[in-house]
Formats: C-alpha cells, structure tokens, sequence
C-alpha cells in the first residue's frame, strides 16, 4: 500500500509528509520544559498516607479522601483548590493524574473533570483570557496524566490551583497532583527556530512549485494560507484576546452590551479547611449551605465564548481554502492529489504549534479543520455543476 502511495504523490508531497511525521514524533518525545525548584504543594498533592491537607480549600460540593485509597474523589460540582505563592513572570509546570467515572460534562466539553491553574488581580477579578487548562476529561477514563506550563502574569496577585468535577453526573479521582516553578530549556529555542524555518521553507517550495500567483484564485488561494499561519502562530494570550475582542464586538453590534467579567469569590469564609489529623480513615466533606461561586470562562449575553469563536475561526478559513482551491485547481490537478494536499496543510498547521509556546497539536482542531475543507469542497462542487447546468 505505501509502495502505491509513493507511486501516486508527487516526491514533494512525500518529502513533506515525511517531515511533518518526524517533527510531529520527535516533540512527543522531547519535554521543552524543566523543573528548577521544589513541589509548591509540598507533597500533599500525593495524597498518599497525608495527614494534613490544611493548605487545601473546599470551595463547594462533596469531596471524599481516605489514605487506605491513596487519592482524592470529588462528587458533581465539587471544587478542591491549593493557593499559590506568586513570582510575577515564573512559569509553572502543574501535573496530576485524573480519573473520571461516569461523569456527563455540562454546556462545554471542559465542564466536567478538570485541572486548572488561574489566576485573580489586585480587585479579585479572574482574567479567563490567559491560558489556565491543565487538562480535562468526561465519561469513563483510566488514570491519565495531565501536564502543561502555565505562565504566571504580570497582574497576578493571588494564584489557585484547583481540581473540579463541573460534571453533572459521576467521580471524578485525582493523585499525584504537583506544581513547581520551570525554565524552558535552553536547546527548545533553538529546535523552534530549526522546525519553524524548515516548516516555513517547505511551505515556501511548494507555493513556488505551483506558481499559486500566476492560477486563477491563485492569489485568493496564498491570501488565504498566510491569515492560517498568523493565526496558527500567535501566542495563546493574543489569540484569546483577539477573539475575546471580535466577540465583544460581535455582542454590541448584534445583540446587548457586553457584561463585564464576574468578580471571583475570594471569602475565605465559605471555604472548609481540613485540619484534623487523621490517620486510616475517611474524610468526608459536605457542601456549605451558601457556598461561593466561581465567576464563568466569559459571562455574556448569549451563550458564545472566545474559545467558540475561535471554533468558528477554523470552519470559516479552511472552508474558503478548500472553495479557493478547488475553484482555481480543480482543472489543474487530479482531485484526489488537491484534497490530498488541503489535508497535509491542516495537519501541518497544528504540527506547528507544537513549536509555538503555549500552542498544543489538536487532534479536535484537526477535525474541525477537516469539517471545514469538506464544506468549503462541497461549495465549489455545487457552484460549478450550477454554472455548467445554467450554461447548458
């Protein structure tokens, strides 16, 4: 099957295709990060024979623990928080490993088990447009690990790290749960540049392979992939200020005002703090009878978030370059090698961002991209069968 593969591609096709699955493959096993300083939750966050988790606040909901099970169980609606010791400008590497049982997530895909790192200014406000996720998870999964590099703001004044269960339904169990002050290592500079310029060159080599500004739609075609790379290499914090903007935007000229942020909870008076020295046996906590709320991802009007948006981003892109292609291409090419090709673009855009701080490969975004090419394919397919009918 490869044999025939190879024969059908263009060599051009198969050198990219070959380096896109190396580069993907060598960042799955290089860790551009680094620990430099101890575990801040000083071991409570192993949850193993734990005697004191006094440094840990029960926001709301149930939360069981035992040292005969060695980890934590939150209950729906649950949130488990530490308070972390602030250097504006530090990185923080966070980890956990987080099991879920038959947990049913909410509205959003992230409201279910979750692991976060945020972060409140001077007047309590939590700013949701920095990067905060960790890693989520609904239905029923085994123990996985969760890692992220999470920077710490300038405007921070007070930092949490909180384990959920936004879910409606289901336990959601965490353990070895850790967050410690990293660097980036000093050779990931320099594998950026190396991939990032070798990405760059390709790309340049097959635009001029196909002479894409002497096509028709050839211009459109090049237009069109230069606003995906700027978009795809933008820093998570600008991109979600861009798209928090384009919404705030989109929400006064179509619907109502924009509301502003809600404040965070910062009582102390709600949160139950676990003092007891307990040894073998089991801690269970129950809500408090007005327990505080978490201000929302992004409170508005109408249920749209940044993060929907930038969804809506991926369709809208991907969908005029498979229109663009197709219409300027399709007479050019044989259909299957142009589809091909679209394809490789896509997955070569979120292979990218494994060399962009703070960006992540997507499998998700992939096939939000793939859903995109096909609408935009399908548009220019019925657009030329109606002109070729209404010539007939």
């Amino acid at each position: 099957m490869l044999t025939e593969l190879r024969q059908v591609l263009p060599l051009r096709l198969q050198i990219t295709t070959a380096f896109l699955f190396l580069m993907w493959l060598f960042f799955q096993a290089y860790q551009p990060w680094e620990s430099i300083d101890a575990d801040l939750t000083s071991g409570t966050g192993q949850f193993n024979n734990v005697t004191d988790l006094s440094l840990w606040r029960r926001e709301i909901g149930k939360v069981d623990w035992s040292d005969d099970t060695g980890y934590l169980r939150l209950h729906p609606t649950a949130r488990f928080r530490f308070e972390l010791p602030l250097n504006n400008g530090d990185l923080l590497l966070a980890s956990a490993r987080m099991r879920t049982e038959d947990v049913s997530p909410r509205r959003n895909q992230w409201d279910a088990g979750r692991i976060m790192v945020y972060f409140e200014n001077a007047r309590g406000e939590v700013n949701w447009k920095h990067p905060h996720d960790v890693g989520y998870a609904a239905g029923n999964t085994d123990w996985l690990t969760y890692r992220e590099l999470i920077a710490v703001p300038y405007w921070a004044k007070r930092g949490w790290l909180e384990l959920a269960n936004y879910g409606t339904s289901g336990i959601v169990a965490f353990d070895d749960v850790s967050i410690s002050p990293a660097v980036w290592k000093d050779s990931y500079k320099h594998l950026q540049m190396t991939f990032g310029m070798l990405w760059a060159a390709i790309l340049m080599w097959l635009v001029l392979q196909a002479q894409l500004w002497s096509m028709p739609w050839g211009k459109l075609i090049m237009a069109n992939l230069l606003v995906i790379v700027i978009g795809v290499t933008l820093p998570p914090t600008i991109l979600f200020q861009v798209t928090h903007g384009g919404l705030q935007w989109t929400q006064k000229m179509l619907f109502t005002e924009p509301a502003q942020p809600a404040k965070a909870a910062t009582s102390e008076s709600s949160a139950t703090v676990i003092s007891e020295q307990k040894s073998r046996s089991e801690v269970k906590i129950t809500a408090d009878p007005k327990p505080a709320k978490l201000s929302s991802p992004l409170d508005v009007s109408v249920s749209i978030e940044p993060r929907d948006l930038q969804k809506v981003g991926h369709v809208v892109l991907f969908s005029t370059l498979g229109f663009f292609v197709f219409m300027g291409l399709a007479d050019k090419m044989r259909r299957g090698i142009m589809l091909y090709s679209i394809i490789l673009f896509a997955a070569s855009t979120e292979v990218l961002q494994l060399v962009v701080i703070g960006r992540t490969f997507s499998i998700r975004d992939f096939l939000i991209d793939l859903t995109g090419i096909l609408i935009g394919v399908l548009l220019a397919f019925l657009w030329q069968v109606f002109k070729h009918e209404k010539a007939a």
